[in-house]
This record gives C-alpha cells, sequence and structure tokens, in this order.
C-alpha cells in the first residue's frame, strides 16, 4: 500500500487551513492508496483545533492533529509530524506544506509520480491568486538572498507555460510545497531547527540533501496556488521583522555551508577570470563552457570580471561556480578576452587565453599576450587561422561555442504574431556597423514587393537607439534605403526578450539572415539552428564553421579594409579587413528561400541534426580534453 503523509504547520489561519484541506478532499488522486494529513498546531486560538479535531476520516483520508502549548516555529512543528509518521510508516513519503495553498487537481499525482532514484525532493509551480507565477524552482542569488524562479510572470505567458516546460533540478524548492521522498527521510528525517521559527529551514535541507547524493526538482505540473506569508504577517505584523528573521537565517545557513564549496570534485580544476553575468555574447559563451565542463567532471570556478557590479545570475549552476574559492595555485586559469585585453590572469598550474575577433588580422600587443600563455583556445577555424598566421606560436585549439538545447528545444509553441506571410525572414543582431543592417534591408527593399506573401522582422536591442544618435527613427531609415520604393512588410523591434523567451520569439519564422562583415562564431545562427530554422548567411568568418550548403545558404563578398571603429577596443580592427556581401547574391538566395520552400525546411532539419554536436555537454567534453587532455 502506498501512503502519502502530509504535514501542514499552523498558526490560526483558519481560512487558509480549511481551504487547503478542502482542496486536497477534492483531489481524485491515484498515485496513492491514502494519504494521512497531519495538522501540527503551534498554539492556534482561532478555532483551529476544532474545525481539525471535526474532520472526518475515509476510505482514502486518515486526519491526524497535534497541538503544542507555543508557537514552536515551522522547522520544529515539522519535524514532530514527521517523526510521528515515520514511526508509524518508515516508507511514507512525506509532503511539507504551509496552509495558505490550495491545491489544483492533478498536483499530488504530479508529485508521485515515479521518478529516478536520486531524486530526493520535489517541488511545484505556485501561483499567487491573480494568477500571476509566484514560484518556479527557486535558487540564492549572488547577494545570497533566495529567488523564486518565474516570479511575477503571467502564467498564460506562452514562455511559461506547464504543458510547455519540462521537469529540471533546481538549488532549492519552497517549503511551501515540499516532497520528501522515502528513500532521502532514511538518511535526512528532520529539518535543522536552527532556523527556528522560520526561513532557510528548506533551502539547507535541499543542500544537505544534495551533499547525500540527492537532486531536488521542480515539476511544473504540480499546480497550487499560494497565498504567501499570511501567517508571518498575521505574527509579525510587518515585512520588515519578517526580514528580519529571514536575513538571521540567511547568516546562519552560510555559516552551516561555508565549508561546502571548498570540497574539490576533481583533481581536474580550473578558474575562470572573465565577464560571467549579463547577456553580453561573451558572457553567454563562458557561462556554457564553464557548465559544460563542469558537467564533464571538471571542478570549476568562476571569478566574474564585473565583481563589483554584477548582473544577476538566475542560473544556480553558475552561481555556484562564482561561490568557490578563487584558488587560483590549486587550478589552471582560463580567461577570456578579445584582443590585449588578457592580461588580468593570474598565475595558476597553466595559463589558457580564450579569445576570438571578425578582423583577419591581431595587433602585436594581442600577439605577445597570446604567446605568453601555456594554451589558446578560439571558438573558429577561421580565428585560428588568423592568429597562426599572425606569428602565435602557442597551441591553439578550436571548441565552438555550445547552445543551452533546453532553452532552443523544438515546440510547436511561439509568442504569436499577427502579422505573418508565406514565409518568413528573421534577423537579430546588434544593430552596428560590422552587422551591416543596410544590405540587409536593401536586399529585402530591392527583391520583394507588396505582393508578394514574404515578410522580414529585424530585431535589434540598440537600434532605436543608434537611430537616435543620427536624429531619425526606423520609418525614416527605410525611407531612405528605399528610396520610396513600395516593397514587403518589414518589421522592427527592440523589446528585451529573456534567453528563456527568445525562442518563443523566434519559432515564427522560416529562415534566418545575417549580412555580417565579420563573426568569431555567430550564436545567433546556431541557436536558431536548435530550432530547425536554416540561416542565409555571409560566406566569410566563424560562420562558416556550421554553415555549409546542407544547413543553409553562403552569400558571396568581397573583402575591404575596415574604416575606424567608435568603439573602446578599435585597435584590434586598425589594419584589419572583413567581407563585404554580395548586393546581388543576397538578393539571388533570399529570392530562391522564397521560391523553394520545401528546401528551406530541408535544410533547417539539417540544421536542427547538426546542432546537436554544439550542445553544452558535447561542447564541454572536447574543452575538458583540450585542457586537461582527459
Amino acid at each position: 500500500m502506498k501512503i502519502l503523509g502530509i504535514v501542514i504547520p499552523v498558526c490560526n489561519q483558519i481560512f487558509y487551513t480549511k481551504k487547503l484541506i478542502e482542496s486536497i478532499q477534492e483531489h481524485e488522486f491515484k498515485a496513492c492508496d491514502k494519504i494521512i494529513i497531519f495538522v501540527v498546531d503551534n498554539a492556534s486560538t482561532d478555532g483551529t483545533k476544532e474545525f481539525c479535531k471535526g474532520l472526518t476520516d475515509t476510505e482514502k483520508l486518515d486526519f491526524r492533529y497535534l497541538q503544542n502549548d507555543t508557537n514552536l516555529g515551522f522547522g520544529p512543528a515539522v519535524n514532530q509530524g514527521m517523526k510521528i509518521l515515520l514511526l508509524e510508516y518508515p516508507d511514507i513519503d512525506i509532503l511539507v506544506m504551509n496552509n495558505d495553498m490550495e491545491l489544483l487537481p492533478g498536483c499530488i499525482d504530479a508529485l508521485l509520480k515515479e521518478r529516478p532514484e536520486d531524486i530526493g525532493i520535489v517541488g511545484g509551480r505556485l501561483l499567487f491568486a491573480d494568477g500571476r507565477i509566484q514560484h518556479a524552482g527557486a535558487f540564492l542569488n549572488i547577494y545570497g538572498w533566495g529567488e523564486h524562479k518565474g516570479a511575477g510572470q503571467n502564467d498564460s505567458d506562452p514562455s511559461v507555460q506547464p504543458e510547455e516546460e519540462e521537469e529540471e533540478e533546481e538549488e532549492y524548492v519552497t517549503g511551501a510545497l515540499f516532497l520528501l521522498k522515502s528513500k532521502l527521510l532514511k538518511k535526512l528525517d528532520h529539518f535543522d531547527e536552527r532556523f527556528q521559527p522560520c526561513y532557510f529551514e528548506e533551502v539547507s535541507m535541499c543542500f544537505d540533501a544534495r551533499k547525500l547524493g540527492f537532486k531536488t526538482v521542480y515539476d511544473p505540473k504540480c499546480l497550487a496556488y499560494h497565498f504567501e506569508n499570511k501567517t508571518g504577517m498575521d505574527i509579525y505584523h510587518d515585512i520588515k521583522k519578517v526580514n528580519d528573521i529571514s536575513r538571521k537565517n540567511q547568516i546562519k545557513f552560510y555559516l552551516k555551508h561555508e565549508e561546502d564549496y571548498y570540497e574539490y570534485t576533481s583533481e581536474d580544476r580550473i578558474l575562470f577570470c572573465c565577464k560571467i553575468t549579463g547577456e553580453w555574447s561573451f558572457s553567454i559563451v563562458m557561462r556554457n563552457l564553464a557548465k559544460g565542463l563542469s558537467r564533464n567532471g571538471v571542478d570549476v570556478a568562476i571569478a566574474p570580471e564585473e565583481y563589483h557590479q554584477p548582473g544577476n545570475v538566475w542560473d544556480w549552476e553558475v552561481k555556484k561556480m562564482i561561490n568557490k574559492p578563487h584558488d587560483y595555485w590549486n587550478r589552471h586559469v582560463l580567461r577570456s578576452s578579445e584582443g590585449d585585453h588578457l592580461y588580468l590572469m593570474p598565475p595558476g598550474k597553466s595559463r589558457i587565453a580564450h579569445t576570438t575577433g571578425e578582423s583577419n588580422r591581431i595587433n602585436r600587443a594581442w600577439r605577445e599576450q597570446l604567446n605568453a600563455v601555456d594554451k589558446v583556445i578560439t571558438n573558429s577555424t577561421f580565428f585560428r587561422d588568423v592568429m597562426l598566421n599572425y606569428g602565435v606560436t602557442k597551441p591553439i585549439s578550436v571548441v565552438p561555442n555550445a547552445v543551452d538545447m533546453n532553452l532552443y528545444k523544438s515546440s510547436n509553441s511561439m509568442m504569436p504574431l499577427t502579422y505573418k506571410r508565406g514565409i518568413n525572414f528573421v534577423s537579430v543582431f546588434h544593430f552596428g556597423e560590422r552587422k551591416n543592417p543596410e544590405a540587409l534591408f536593401k536586399a529585402f527593399i530591392e527583391e520583394f514587393d507588396t505582393k508578394e506573401d514574404v515578410t522580414l522582422t529585424v530585431h535589434s536591442l540598440s537600434l532605436h537607439w543608434v537611430l537616435q544618435q543620427q536624429g531619425k527613427d526606423i520609418k525614416q531609415y527605410i525611407r531612405e534605403l528605399s528610396g520610396g520604393k513600395e516593397h514587403a512588410p518589414i518589421y522592427c523591434t527592440n523589446s528585451f526578450l529573456p534567453d528563456t523567451t527568445m525562442p518563443y520569439f523566434l519559432r515564427n519564422f522560416d529562415c534566418n539572415i545575417s549580412s555580417s562583415r565579420g563573426e568569431g562564431f555567430g550564436n545567433g545562427i546556431v541557436e536558431v539552428s536548435a530550432l530547425g530554422i536554416p540561416s542565409i548567411v555571409t560566406n566569410y568568418s566563424g560562420m562558416t564553421d556550421f554553415v555549409t550548403p546542407d544547413v543553409g545558404w553562403l552569400v558571396d563578398y568581397k573583402l575591404v579594409d575596415i574604416p575606424l571603429q567608435i568603439l573602446p577596443y578599435f585597435k584590434n580592427y586598425v589594419g584589419g579587413q572583413w567581407a563585404e556581401i554580395s548586393h546581388e547574391h543576397l538578393r539571388a538566395c533570399l529570392r530562391y528561400a522564397y521560391e523553394h520552400r520545401d528546401e528551406v525546411k530541408l535544410k533547417g532539419k539539417a540544421a536542427l541534426q547538426k546542432v546537436q554536436n554544439y550542445s553544452i555537454e558535447n561542447v564541454g567534453k572536447l574543452a575538458k580534453q583540450v585542457i586537461f587532455g582527459d
């Protein structure tokens, strides 16, 4: 017989306790034979005792009640209930819950579904009463504060739909809905009571479970409403007191787990010294590389270049590496930078430079710094050859940029766009000279008239700002390029889309275009490939490692001198050349894709197949071989 125990600590708030128990009573649960609901009462005075004593057992529901004379707090009250249940049923799973919850249909069965034996804790998707997300997994941010994923987002947003999300490992899940599996309870059967009266006890248990080899997972199909903080606010009356308690327990938590980060997980150890937070390409590349190495058994530590002004790190896997000790003397050291900015690299067991560029030349300072390290890693054969041609003598290995395949997994879900036609082109880029937006706009304008069922969408965060500096808006810009010619629709957006949302936007499109004059790699091209979207690109620079005739179209070009770049790192480009795309050939490729839509789909399928080699795990495996020789 499979039995689930539900332990609910309460202190007054009988209205919410009733709603919770009613929602459980309404469940037609199939994943267990019986549920034992155990209310542990921390000295309620509002009729909670009478209500609980009046509950009637049924064939599938048993009710237990224990009253304390004083308020023992969350952890000790839960421990009381768990101890009694485990003595009677040693193999029971126990669901710990706040009383200000309301379970939605199917929640219990989703919590209890069969999972791998190393999963010890399961949490769910909690919603505010107005339908916004309160919790979709959680992590401790770089300031140490607990942060709920998805908090404040509308649950109806297509990028956060439960049917789209998959179960995933989390740093922790909230104690408001906290399932403890019996295998874990045999080794860890109580909350740490040093966190009395409340807060951080569930975080600590997730950390303790991980040390014992058990994972914590979030399942988006375990749905419940959480009215949040009803008991705490009733007892302490204002949010400042609630926060004060949480912060004191936060300090206790970090003191308890201080040594956890100092436990080496491998003889292969490395320290990343680079920019790591934010949405810059360099940051995304290095986060994925660090994760790839870690997932392949390397002990990775990260010393963020932006130590005092970090962006947030929503990825607890990366944050865990940031918290590792920066003991460079015990580690190989890797620094990622373009140009002659490689000097911030402490001496470690070896020094590895990760670098890339878009020009066909590197300057003397760049070359000398590369020749002062032990190994060089770059992300394309194009730039490897550039470094070799300009005198880099240290060993150079090509390790491509990794793609988070979980973000770009194939799906039909999308952020709906009303203006789509028969075939829809897209281009995503920074609105700058190297990306050559004029070539893209002109080719599309001249090739397609208003009667053809085609669109072009350009997504560029910097579009509005760049044009504003020129004293014009996007309509004026396109009107100048078109010379007044009527053309098929062009849509432009500069709205910020988080990396978790971008795939839902990109799934609207059939073909990607890049008229760039040079790319060190071309992250966006590989990312759209993970959605089965082929690309039309300039046949030059780092893009050509991925885009071959089977997965896209390569456009002719000629090399031209790079003009002075108004950038802090302008010296990286001085004296170099990049590609000027062929206007006629770009138009021809656009027309061919327009007229051969079945071939567009075939190339997209081939791109999706090819991009599997660029997963975080596969790239991490290659990087480990390059760095450690494993």
